[in-house]
């Protein structure tokens, strides 16, 4: 059979299931999106059953096609995922403390549904979307938490219990604020989305614009931010060595702002350090543009079975 058959026949679905909503799109086997669908997120077990099938009937009616004509199913979740049996837990924002979701819609399409931590998913859509020289990077998800994921060689980085990449429960500073893990100040009570919201909320600042905000109570939270941000992606280029780090999440999108006095700020560490100078993490870093659903996407390459395949093509500006 042609390629150009072989892609018409591939319909992968991919849904990012968010705490407030659920993004799905299917790609064909050239990798373009054929079309997209979000629905809200329904939580606990039974909900993310309604959802997932909820935007696969939508989809499905978009394309003029039956749920079972797709050729895979991939899902990104929160949570600790093990991806060779779908089984999720700790996903707290959705109501989860422990389910098989492959096992929950097992029945609900005619191929197996695979299933993959959200931001890890997230990694393989990035790398999709940035195209074949962009097989070895790093992605950080600067969202209510902090994580981080990294492909080599286009394959993701897992570790031995999945939990390569949490890098938001690193300790950094005993006598700041107690993290939810039960530690002192991890990173994610410095640049994580939701103890910056909290911080800011308290002083009267907004994240938006606090680049121009003259106040002291605004300087130093920004500052506070910088310098924990640049220690973070230091720590990733160090961890990982990946020659492209993707940034990503909510706390990214908020703040303009925020990459260039990072990479100001990654720059001038790197003047009194031969080292870090060497590593010269500010010119790794990129972003993707906010209209590419790479999360979306990731989840359908995670359902292909295939990681990342080797394509000159790009998502991004196609």
């Amino acid at each position: 059979m042609a390629d150009t058959d072989q892609e018409a026949q591939t319909l992968s679905l991919g849904i990012d299931i968010g705490g407030t909503k659920a993004h799905g799109l299917v790609l064909d086997g050239a990798d373009r999106v054929l079309a997209e669908r979000v629905l809200p997120t329904q939580p606990t077990e039974t909900g993310i059953r309604r959802t997932v099938v909820g935007v696969a009937a939508e989809l499905a009616r978009d394309l003029d096609i039956s749920e079972a004509e797709f050729t895979s199913v991939g899902l990104g979740i929160p949570g600790v995922v093990d991806h060779a049996t779908g089984v999720v837990e700790t996903a707290v924002n959705l109501g989860i403390t422990r389910t098989d979701l492959a096992d929950v819609l097992a029945d609900a399409f005619g191929v197996a549904v695979r299933v993959e931590n959200d931001v890890k998913a997230t990694a393989l859509g990035a790398g999709l979307a940035l195209g074949r020289t962009h097989r070895d990077l790093a992605y950080l998800n600067l969202g209510t938490g902090v994580a981080a994921a990294a492909i080599n060689n286009g394959r993701l980085v897992r570790g031995t219990r999945n939990a390569a990449g949490e890098i938001g429960h690193l300790a950094v500073d005993p006598r700041a604020e107690k993290c939810e893990c039960g530690q002192l100040g991890c990173l994610e009570t410095v640049v994580g989305g939701a103890h910056i919201a909290r911080r800011l909320g308290v002083l009267g600042l907004d994240l938006a614009d606090l680049d121009a905000d003259p106040r002291p109570q605004a300087i130093a939270e920004r500052d506070r931010i910088v310098a924990g941000l640049a220690t973070t992606l230091t720590f990733v280029v160090i961890a990982y060595d990946s020659a492209t780090v993707v940034l990503g999440g909510g706390v990214f999108r908020a703040a303009a702002w925020l990459r260039p006095l990072v990479q100001a700020e990654l720059r001038d560490r790197a003047k009194t350090s031969p080292f870090l100078a060497g590593l010269g993490v500010a010119e790794r870093l990129v972003e993707l543009p906010a209209d590419v659903p790479v999360a979306a996407i990731g989840a359908a390459v995670v359902g292909r079975r295939k990681e990342l395949r080797t394509r000159s093509k790009t998502l991004v500006g196609s």
